[in-house]
């Protein structure tokens, strides 16, 4: 009788947790929804393996600012990987909505906002293999930007799949791909490079996103990168480690904001970027 009380007990608890659990993606999902609305930003349907969410309002023959979004809630804890990657905090979807500029697109990563493990939601996707996961962003902003100028602008660990995707579009990895016109580059508290990263935290090394070589082939392309001088995650020393090969080029700046840590506050300063367009054209 006492183990089928205990059994009933335990199943019970369950039951609430996962309505808790539930009720609270719910919620979040709304938050997120009610987020981008304010930013004037549609829901937009895109075509892949993987799950991708966007949004974003496009015009025809403007430069569309791209937003790709951080790594989300890869894991639970050090060591347990996350249910559902969705970011409880979507720092990159702020900065869209917060962009006034008249073409805006904004990605989430494979599986975020979108989890169904009928898809290939799988968490290697969002954990060992997060930085390896590019095609099907690259089809989603293949099939929304066609051909149009674009510049990438990547938060956290979403700088690191903006890297691969402007070598791949400037045909550094792949010379016959066609894509968007690739003009500029952004980066905000950035993963640049997994490699280095890692290193700077003594941490285990990963197989993906060893981007080195391919931020030095990206040295004539105008890059802006915001470091936070309270950030302990991309501490403003590891981007200037980062970038050391190439930030004496006239195309690539860094940014250190005095009162962000990862989450901000953050503030993209478009003025400053086009002035860095101009001084890389003029080089």
């Amino acid at each position: 009788m006492k183990t089928s009380f205990s059994l009933v007990a335990i199943l019970l608890a369950t039951l609430i947790l996962t309505a808790c659990s539930s009720q609270s993606a719910a919620q979040r999902n709304l938050q997120t929804e009610q987020l981008a609305q304010r930013g004037n930003l549609t829901a937009l349907a895109v075509e892949t393996n993987l799950p991708i969410k966007a949004w974003g309002r496009i015009a025809t023959g403007e430069p569309i600012h791209v937003y790709i979004e951080g790594d989300g809630r890869a894991w639970r804890n050090g060591h347990l990987p996350s249910l559902d990657p969705t970011p409880h905090d979507p720092v990159g979807l702020k900065l869209a909505a917060a962009d006034t500029h008249s073409s805006v697109l904004y990605l989430g990563r494979p599986c975020q906002y979108l989890m169904d493990t009928t898809r290939g939601c799988h968490f290697s996707v969002w954990t060992d293999r997060r930085f390896a996961e590019t095609a099907d962003i690259k089809a989603a902003l293949q099939q929304l930007t066609g051909e149009q100028e674009v510049i990438l602008i990547g938060f956290s660990g979403g700088a690191n799949i903006a890297i691969q995707l402007a070598a791949q579009f400037l045909q550094v990895k792949e010379p016959h791909m066609k894509g968007p016109q690739v003009t500029g580059l952004v980066t905000v508290a950035g993963n640049l490079d997994a490699e280095s990263f890692n290193r700077f935290h003594r941490t285990a090394q990963e197989k993906y996103g060893h981007n080195q070589a391919l931020l030095a082939a990206l040295a004539d392309l105008p890059q802006l990168h915001y470091t936070g001088r309270k950030d302990r995650i991309i501490r403003p020393e590891l981007t200037h480690q980062q970038l050391a090969d190439i930030q004496s080029s006239h195309c690539v700046q860094i940014n250190e904001v005095t009162n962000a840590n990862h989450n901000g506050p953050w503030q993209i300063d478009w003025s400053a970027f086009s002035a860095l367009q101009k001084a890389c054209g003029a080089k």
